[in-house]
């Protein structure tokens, strides 16, 4: 049986809203919902984290009032492992 791992959307727009900048990656998003941005290395997509937490920002994009600039742009995460994320707006 699969388990599932809740996600507080309303905390997420609390991170978003407290970020500075209008631009801003699912990185930066999880590194301040996790305290730390971690690649999956070797992990297929459908059961990495980090991109299930990509797609949760895509789903809910219209709530979080964000839209989605860039993707698969090259980062190293916190680790310096190379990695990709998407890159993200707030409307205006």
């Amino acid at each position: 049986m699969d388990e599932i791992i809740e996600v507080s959307v309303p905390r997420i727009q609390e991170i978003i809203d407290a970020f500075d900048a209008s631009e801003f990656s699912t990185a930066d998003v999880l590194r301040e919902y996790s305290g730390g941005f971690y690649s999956n290395v070797g992990t297929p997509a459908h059961y990495s984290f980090n991109a299930q937490f990509g797609k949760l920002l895509q789903r809910n994009c219209e709530s979080l009032r964000i839209t989605e600039n860039r993707n698969n742009v090259s980062i190293k995460d916190d680790n310096g492992h190379k990695t990709s994320t998407s890159f993200w707006r707030k409307f205006t």
